[in-house]
């Protein structure tokens, strides 16, 4: 463990989660995200406003980037804060270590816009990278914690919809079924460095409220995931969000699903993000860049 995250662990222990068990509602996430200072991006790093279809997108590309491949990034915050901005520690290290451009999308927020207005936003955006021309195989699509959620809905309902897949998935620490808690939201309780317990118990009421939460494209879990493209799988020993990521891997592999999962120990939840001050945030970029190239063969 460095010492970069020994500190930010006591860190976040000190605040997000201190915070959280005074109050473990989701709806948190909001105010901490917006509060988090921006990432510095590198001047050889472009980024620039646009959209896909009607979904406000962050472009995200280092010089000489393939116009013919893209990355679609997911953000995470509970479906309920968040923006492209806030994971560009992430995006642009994805950007330049592929040569790829990364597409951030700004999906519309619960609890203003509630199930399924993010999925969908997801789906326009797909189209709108096919529209564009081009091949789903030169499409990565990836995402953290409600993010990772989005990014294996998206799958279920390409497959659904009769859509051709993307070439690769990237979950970070994702939430994979809210309708009924996998054994780490227990048993790390005390080892995640960001969470109190309670919190997922708050997160279905303001994502889907009145809507059945087992549903796969609330809770993939809960899906058929045949069929679906190779997918990478990155989550921390110590955060309770461990087994979604464990028990949606297996479930995969037994569904003939190519899975790749790297549980990392120590780390906190969507440790990524964090990669400007964090080593094992860079590293485990790297590992995302590595599997992304694989599998589009670029």
């Amino acid at each position: 463990m460095s010492l970069q995250l020994y500190v930010i662990n006591a860190m976040l222990r000190f605040s997000i989660k201190r915070r959280f068990r005074r109050n473990p509602d989701v709806m948190e996430l909001r105010p901490i995200m917006k509060g988090l200072p921006p990432a510095k991006v590198p001047a050889q790093i472009r980024i620039e406003e646009t959209r896909l279809g009607n979904v406000p997108t962050e472009r995200v590309s280092a010089a000489g980037a393939s116009a013919a491949h893209a990355i679609l990034y997911i953000h995470g915050g509970g479906f309920v804060g968040g923006s492209p901005a806030t994971h560009r520690a992430l995006t642009w290290r994805l950007a330049k270590e592929t040569g790829l451009p990364v597409y951030a999308i700004d999906y519309r927020l619960a609890p203003e816009h509630p199930f399924p207005a993010g999925l969908e936003d997801c789906v326009t955006a797909y189209r709108t990278l096919l529209e564009k021309g081009i091949a789903s195989g030169a499409i990565a699509v990836g995402g953290d914690s409600a993010g990772g959620n989005l990014t294996l809905a998206l799958a279920l309902k390409l497959k659904a919809s009769g859509l051709p897949q993307p070439a690769a998935l990237v979950c970070l620490s994702p939430v994979t079924d809210l309708s009924e808690p996998a054994p780490s939201h227990k048993t790390n309780t005390r080892s995640d460095a960001m969470f109190d317990a309670r919190t997922f118990d708050t997160v279905a009421k303001s994502y889907c409220p009145g809507h059945d939460a087992s549903d796969p494209l609330v809770s993939p879990r809960r899906g058929d995931v045949a069929g679906l493209p190779p997918t990478l799988f990155q989550a921390s020993g110590a955060e309770m969000l461990r087994d979604d990521s464990v028990l949606m891997a297996d479930r995969m592999r037994a569904a003939g699903v190519p899975v790749t999962i790297e549980i990392w120990p120590k780390v906190a939840h969507v440790w990524q993000v964090t990669a400007d001050m964090l080593p094992e945030g860079r590293a485990a970029i790297a590992k995302i860049a590595a599997f992304i190239k694989d599998k589009l063969k670029v």
